[in-house]
């Protein structure tokens, strides 16, 4: 049975974990499939089956599904919250010699301390109130209890609102499942004749044994991917001075960009982290004594308030700033080598440039009239092993060859996964019911002995990212214009994501070490505390949301 009662929510919770549903595998689907099969079982479902759908994500390889389930709580009540969270882990690869375990919560309890885990983990196991294993906090758990709290409501009717509970795959990944599932929400508005009112994800906080912590957050951290395709000029390396070396400009790069503090953003005196280099790399196919021509390097960039255009025009800005440094420094160089007397190298004749994807592509497309055929041709001659970032890199790449463009030269856009901020600024009627429900849920924690803070942003990623976007819509164009394979392989709902507008908070499980062998989840607390405030915090995200609407 599925319900919040102690032994069903521990049963669920380990039915759950033992689906090795790592992201972007085939166990993804095994999760879906179990989660819509218990669904299909409660009463509920049987009489309205129309209410209980696996969403297909257009264009998956895999053929990954969402999970969407409806309970109407009257049939005139339109106001829906969404319970909402993922069902995909990471891999296993931390747990070493009992990874085959990781998949076995009780199993991998009983054996995780001949792991090396860190001493606070040690401390917790030995408590025996701690459960181990891969996705047992991240975030199989808040689903288990989403699960729950929906039978119940399915069983009883006795909610002010509707509930639309959406478990989606591949949020560890680039949040396919989610992106998937936007463009059904907007669909399922229409055909079930509801409206929704705040969307409500159970992604696990972390605390204590003793005064264990939760928190609610009411946004969540955005996050964009810059690239910069770095372009030299080829010589040989005994004529040093005659070409421009593309590691250099991606050397003059990180020192422009990487951990600057005028790439960190503030909120309320909270600063969050600054851009950060997840890779860099030449392009070179073959050894050779040639300065290297092309190399590409992009940044992880944190944003709270910045949109897409903002940041491409300080990435150019960026780019300009290390062509300059990369120049200068050559000429430096060259001019102490020439002191030191003998022939003087060559003059520089260099005339750098910097622009973005969107002229690139303007360019090759003026001297190829059949650029998409042309690329389409190009990405199936790729190796199937590059991921989207990667084949993004060598399409821009190939697009530089159509368009006869020289060095020394920079090249800005994106690379996917882009995950919009989503913040509340107590603007809407909706958001200040959120922080009305927040300051409910904060009352009912005192009588646990717990200080329920709520936070303005989330610092992970997470998918409530998606339920709108906040800007003003030709903001996001930027974004479009100039990601290679926007539409093509990274399929991003831009137009649903502007026709949406759901407040979102976040309230989960105590949970520790996500993602690490010592992924872990606090049993009492879980089991015995949590259900009753996550079933009161949903209830008062729907109350308020009413009042907002009669006001």
């Amino acid at each position: 049975m599925i319900s919040l009662s102690r032994g069903d929510l521990y049963r669920t919770l380990l039915d759950l974990a033992a689906i090795p549903s790592v992201s972007f595998s085939g166990g993804e689907n095994g999760a879906a499939d179990y989660i819509y099969s218990r669904l299909a079982e409660l009463d509920y479902f049987q009489r309205n089956p129309s209410f209980l759908r696996k969403l297909p994500a257009e264009g998956d390889p895999l053929g990954r599904c969402a999970v969407a389930a409806l309970v109407k709580t009257s049939p005139e009540m339109k106001r829906t919250v969404i319970l909402t969270g993922h069902f995909d882990v990471v891999d296993a690869e931390a747990y070493g010699p009992l990874k085959h375990l990781a998949f076995s919560p009780e199993e991998l309890t009983r054996l995780v301390g001949e792991l090396e885990i860190p001493d606070e983990a040690r401390a917790d196991l030995a408590t025996g109130e701690y459960l181990f294993g891969r996705g047992v906090s991240d975030m199989k758990s808040g689903i288990a209890v989403e699960m729950g709290l929906l039978a119940e409501i399915s069983r009883t009717g006795d909610f002010p609102a509707n509930v639309l509970f959406l478990a989606v795959p591949d949020e560890e990944n680039t949040s396919a499942g989610m992106r998937g599932a936007i463009p059904w929400l907007v669909k399922l508005r229409e055909e079930w004749g509801i409206e929704y009112s705040a969307a409500l994800n159970g992604e696990p906080s972390v605390g204590g044994r003793e005064r264990p912590a939760g928190t609610v957050y009411v946004g969540t951290i955005g996050k964009i991917m810059p690239f910069f395709l770095c372009v030299g000029k080829e010589a040989h390396v005994g004529d040093y001075f005659e070409g421009v070396s593309a590691s250099l400009l991606t050397a003059c790069l990180a020192l422009v960009l990487e951990g600057a503090a005028s790439t960190s953003e503030e909120r309320e005196g909270k600063s969050f982290p600054p851009m950060a280099c997840l890779r860099f790399r030449d392009l070179v196919k073959n050894y050779s004594v040639t300065l290297p021509e092309r190399a590409v390097a992009y940044y992880n960039l944190l944003t709270v308030e910045k949109t897409p255009a903002g940041v491409l025009g300080e990435m150019k800005s960026a780019a300009g700033e290390a062509l300059k440094n990369a120049l200068g420094r050559i000429s430096e160089q060259r001019g102490l080598i020439g002191s030191r007397g003998g022939s003087s190298p060559a003059a520089l004749r260099f005339s750098p440039r910097v622009m973005d994807y969107a002229e690139l592509q303007a360019r090759a497309r003026n001297r190829n009239p059949d650029l998409e055929e042309l690329t389409e041709r190009f990405l199936r001659s790729l190796p199937p092993s590059l991921d989207e970032r990667e084949r993004c890199v060598e399409t821009a790449s190939y697009l530089l060859d159509l368009a006869g463009e020289k060095g020394p030269l920079i090249v800005t856009g994106f690379l996917p996964p882009y995950y919009p901020p989503r913040l509340n600024s107590g603007k809407t009627g909706g958001e200040h019911a959120v922080l009305r429900a927040a300051a409910r849920l904060r009352e009912d924690g005192k009588a646990f002995g717990m200080d329920i803070t709520v936070g303005d942003v989330f610092h992970g990623i997470m998918d409530l990212s998606y339920f709108g976007f906040q800007g003003a819509p030709g903001d996001l164009d930027a974004l479009r214009d100039n990601m290679p394979l926007w539409g093509k392989e990274y399929r991003f709902p831009l137009d649903d994501l502007k026709k949406i507008d759901i407040p979102v908070a976040n309230f989960g499980p105590v949970g520790k070490d996500d993602h690490k062998n010592g992924e872990r989840i606090h049993l009492p607390y879980f089991l015995d505390i949590f259900p009753g405030l996550f079933r009161n915090f949903a209830r008062y995200l729907a109350e308020e949301a009413g009042k907002a609407a009669a006001d």
